[in-house]
């Protein structure tokens, strides 16, 4: 091949490497993204200030995840509180304090001093379970096939550019041997 045409060939794979290397670029700043969207969602909220780092690609997740997660812990937590405040509703203060079966399942959610069920406590604790069960059950499964999606496309970015920055070395190599061999002996 003469090198006018190996320099062509040399400027394609060059183009090639840089637009491969452009790609895993953007990956990697996805998965960064991804990554901030993890520890965003960890303890289960989303705050509005954590939404700008998790990036375009997700920033509609993390807004579904602050409305749904909100929506599907607060049911959750009612109805386990409902379920509690019945089981407990008719227990007295002597049972409270005198019977350890009771005592040991209810301990967090009376008040000492009153002897009264603390509903709100209660609700809170559920509803903080909650969103933990939430990000578990819905939100890591997705983010996890994702993060799995990325770390193919990865590998395989990085490995056709290592195979276009093989060829072109080769292809520069050859370019110059040409070169070199083409030029006039005085």
């Amino acid at each position: 091949m003469g090198w006018i045409t190996l320099s062509l060939r040399r400027s394609q794979l060059q183009t090639s490497v840089n637009d491969l290397s452009f790609e895993l670029l953007q990956l990697n700043q996805q998965r960064t993204r991804l990554s901030n969207f993890s520890s965003a969602i960890a303890d289960g909220k989303v705050n509005p200030s954590e939404i700008p780092s998790v990036g375009g690609l997700l920033f509609g997740e993390a807004l579904d995840f602050m409305g749904n997660s909100r929506d599907a812990a607060m049911e959750a937590a009612l109805l386990q509180t409902e379920m509690y405040a019945g089981a407990f509703a008719d227990v007295t203060q002597e049972q409270y304090y005198n019977n350890p079966g009771i005592t040991g399942g209810a301990q967090l959610y009376f008040d000492p001093s009153t002897g009264e069920l603390n509903t709100e406590m209660m609700q809170q604790e559920f509803y903080e379970e909650a969103l933990k069960d939430y990000v578990e059950t819905y939100i890591m499964p997705k983010v996890n096939e994702l993060e799995k999606e990325m770390e193919q496309k990865q590998t395989q970015l990085e490995t056709e550019l290592e195979c276009k920055e093989q060829e072109l070395q080769t292809v520069k190599q050859s370019v110059s041997e040409n070169i070199q061999n083409s030029t006039i002996q005085l």
